[in-house]
């Protein structure tokens, strides 16, 4: 089956009209236009892959204005890099200039230079895997550009860098040769598994920002192994360099193989569950609490994530206790909604004991779902004045609610004017 019959199969007809259409336009630009790296990757492995990426042989920033024009999309330049984004639907385009990396030292980010050149450009990849072009120029459309042997490294099922010194010139590329050999179950090149072997013995990571690192733990929790993908950073040795304690996870296995369980179960109680804070709290609790939160701060994770993540921890190291002395359901619901909602899951996630699982399943199931049914403006409209007790009446309406009391929204009113003395 040739590669237009591949993209016509599995893909619906708007991609393959999109690539079509964008090559076009590079045609008339006096351009060459490319797809790289993971759709065509996929593409050889017949799977799908929406998030397209296109190199031309020239800059990318008026390339890709004209196509969102054409295509009448929304378009983000990024003008420093030479690349843009168009957005479609259901797929999103990136746009990049053709270039060249030049690594001034081990573990640094490298200088970038624009290149006419494609094989300049597919040089600068990770693996022979993910350096592979597809044109769509209208004169050899899809065509494939593989200077490196992708497409035979697929069909070994191998994972294998560039040249020589690929590890040293950026020891990230350990993390991700684990990464795509798990996604793909394919195994290292031998050479390629020597050189890894001899990145790590030589502390190559240790040149690497924690920020890098942490950005590649991150991409662990997106894949749908995330425990076997850590239990391999671990065993190489590659977890340690984001924090020495990580010579062992201290959770056991079953806690990571239910984090997205676990979240998918919140998320039908609680608004904006985040499964990423859940993944990375179980993982710091294998750190000290107090080296946790400057970690967290060097991580270059979003703002709201650590803050997230902060806060579940440090929630985690007392609800516990305050769980298991609370002796009615308005002490429960009290004590978990004071919380963040990963700190539920966090502690669906470590504890087995039955004083702690029942009440935190009577919060989830029952508990989270009850709510006064006026509001703070209801209350002032009937002249309670804003303050205190306006947070007073609303705990005596749960309160009551919570242990079994059923009340309408009149009987809420009631009791509020009557708690008031209105």
């Amino acid at each position: 089956m040739s590669l237009t019959e591949t993209i016509q199969q599995i893909y619906p007809d708007e991609v393959y009209n999109t690539l079509v259409q964008i090559g076009q336009i590079a045609h008339r630009l006096g351009l060459k236009a490319y797809a790289v790296g993971g759709f065509v990757r996929d593409l050889l492995l017949q799977t799908t892959n929406f998030d397209i990426d296109i190199m031309v042989n020239g800059d990318a920033i008026p390339f890709a204005t004209q196509a969102a024009k054409e295509f009448n999309a929304e378009c983000k330049l990024i003008d420093r890099f030479h690349t843009a984004h168009m957005y479609l639907p259901g797929m999103t385009v990136d746009f990049s200039s053709a270039r060249k990396e030049i690594y001034e030292q081990p573990g640094a980010l490298p200088t970038v230079s624009l290149s006419s050149n494609i094989t300049d450009d597919l040089h600068r990849r990770d693996f022979t895997i993910n350096a592979i072009a597809l044109s769509i120029s209208p004169d050899k459309p899809f065509e494939l550009v593989d200077p490196f042997g992708g497409a035979r490294d697929i069909e070994r099922k191998q994972i294998k860098i560039l040249h020589a010194k690929s590890f040293e010139d950026d020891p990230t590329r350990l993390y991700r040769a684990l990464r795509f050999a798990d996604r793909f179950n394919f195994n290292l090149e031998p050479t390629t598994e020597d050189l890894f072997d001899t990145a790590i013995a030589m502390n190559a990571p240790a040149t690497v920002s924690p920020k890098r690192i942490a950005a590649e733990i991150d991409k662990c929790f997106q894949e749908k192994r995330p425990l076997t993908l850590l239990n391999k950073y671990q065993s190489a040795g590659l977890l340690s360099f984001f924090h020495k304690s990580f010579t062992r996870l201290k959770r056991p296995a079953f806690s990571f193989c239910m984090v997205k369980a676990v979240a998918t179960r919140l998320s039908f109680k609680f608004k904006n569950i985040s499964e990423n804070a859940l993944f990375w709290s179980l993982l710091l609790l294998s750190i000290p609490p107090m080296e946790a939160q400057p970690l967290l701060n060097a991580s270059g994770l979003p703002h709201s994530i650590t803050n997230t993540i902060w806060n579940t921890l440090t929630s985690f190291a007392s609800v516990p206790q305050k769980l298991i002395a609370a002796n009615d359901k308005f002490s429960i619901y009290k004590t978990l909604s004071e919380a963040t909602p990963e700190t539920t899951g966090l502690m669906l996630l470590c504890f087995k004991q039955p004083e702690i699982t029942s009440k935190l399943n009577t919060y989830v199931n029952e508990l989270s779902k009850i709510k006064p049914a006026i509001s703070g403006d209801d209350l002032i409209e009937i002249g309670i004045a804003p303050g205190p007790q306006i947070r007073d009446i609303f705990e005596q309406i749960l309160r009551q609610k919570l242990n079994g009391i059923e009340m309408t929204r009149k009987d809420e009113l009631d009791l509020a004017r009557r708690i008031s003395g209105i």
